[in-house]
């Protein structure tokens, strides 16, 4: 039956075709991205410069999600998404005007965040217009899915393209998965909002409208779950983000272009089984006890990472970790956003999910920057720690605080 649940909505060939446009989004995303922060570690041998990229990447969401968010609940989404991947693909060809130093590198991810910002409120609010609400959670599963494939094979194959074909390799391969995204995209029905200004392009309401998603998601006690689960896990990816290269290097001794394979495999092969077996846990488990769950098993395994050195096969050590780290990180993503896409307001949902992500950056900015300059004065062991034990307090915590607050049973 979850077998048969499964493949009822890939069998909705709207839905296939949004599915295939985030593969190949979230796959350049990944590739690019892992390939950028090797050039930079390489270039510097500094988590301070890896940080610097993780905040253009966050610089992009401040500046445009606001504006992102309101226009998403204004035009077709189609069209949004299918103007962004192709807009995307140019901003990664800006490549071979810019170049690979430092700088040129923090503009493409700038330039690649501020229209990211404009896909992501346009793609996750489409997914209950495409699918049935009794399939919304895995709709959502398969994106989180797909995204852990694509951490895997963005990620293992960042280096060895490099390596074989040269810095431009990566470049050159985002530019044809971006095109192929925005031509899944053009083959989309209409996916026009409820309601449609009758003055879309009007500039003149847009912080109006951008506070409303904010009042929105203060005053619908629903959302405040999964808002500070995604704020959370996003600060933790974040800074976990920032001191992988060093962690990469130090701990475990694997060369960043040639082993990156090592790495992301048992952490995508992790979120790859969580991913699958949310739709049979969500019959014993609710979506919440799911992300409090996710919440628990992550923070006490990277607790339990940052012991790597008393083992003497680390790698062996480090697999195993992964696995439950990856397999809990999905526990948190899609049911949170399941979450969110069920109780927010139709109409508005581009605008929900424009805030969530300024919020998101806002507050993730400075702990990124904080802990990009500790990697570089104390032990990576020590911070890793420090998170894990982050999670685990915020795991244990918010089932009292949210019976206290009163916002309803926890059987979302």
């Amino acid at each position: 039956m979850i077998i048969k649940s499964y493949i009822q909505v890939l069998k909705n060939y709207d839905f296939a075709k949004l599915w295939i446009s985030q593969a190949a989004s979230q796959l350049t995303n990944y590739l690019l991205s892992f390939a950028i922060l090797i050039r930079v570690f390489t270039l510097t041998h500094s988590s301070t410069s890896v940080s610097l990229i993780i905040i253009a990447f966050g610089l992009g969401t401040v500046f445009f999600g606001s504006v992102a968010g309101v226009y998403a609940d204004r035009f077709d989404r189609k069209w949004l998404l299918t103007i962004v991947n192709f807009l995307q693909a140019l901003s990664v060809a800006s490549y071979f005007v810019i170049g690979g130093h430092l700088w040129g590198l923090i503009v493409i991810t700038f330039l690649y965040s501020a229209l990211n910002q404009f896909y992501i409120p346009a793609e996750a609010p489409s997914i209950p217009i495409l699918v049935p609400k009794d399939e919304v959670l895995i709709a959502n599963s398969y994106f989180a899915f797909t995204g852990s494939v694509a951490l895997i094979v963005g990620f293992a194959a960042a280096g060895p393209i490099t390596v074989a074909f040269g810095q431009a390799a990566p470049y050159v391969t985002g530019v044809i998965l971006l095109t192929m995204a925005g031509l899944a995209t053009l083959a989309l029905p209409s996916l026009k909002p409820e309601k449609i200004s009758s003055n879309p392009f009007s500039l003149t309401k847009v912080w109006q409208e951008f506070c409303e998603g904010i009042v929105h998601l203060w005053n619908n006690k629903k959302l405040h779950f999964p808002l500070l689960s995604l704020i959370l896990i996003q600060i933790i990816n974040g800074m976990m983000i920032t001191i992988a290269p060093a962690f990469i290097q130090r701990a475990l001794g694997i060369n960043l272009d040639r082993g990156s394979l090592l790495v992301v495999a048992p952490l995508g092969v992790g979120i790859l089984v969580g991913a699958l077996g949310l739709g049979l846990e969500e019959r014993f488990l609710s979506k919440k006890n799911l992300v409090l769950s996710g919440f628990l098993g992550m923070g006490v395994a990277i607790m339990a990472l940052s012991l790597i050195d008393l083992f003497v096969h680390k790698y062996l050590y480090y697999s195993i970790i992964g696995l439950i780290l990856g397999f809990f990180n999905a526990h948190i993503f899609a049911p949170s956003h399941s979450m969110l896409q069920t109780y927010a307001l139709a109409h508005i949902r581009g605008r929900i999910y424009g805030s969530l992500y300024v919020l998101l950056q806002i507050v993730a900015t400075l702990p990124t920057i904080i802990i990009g300059v500790l990697a570089d004065k104390i032990s990576v062991n020590y911070i890793v720690l420090s998170l894990g034990f982050l999670l685990v307090i915020f795991g244990l915590i918010i089932r009292p605080l949210d019976k206290f607050r009163g916002s309803g049973r926890m059987d979302m």
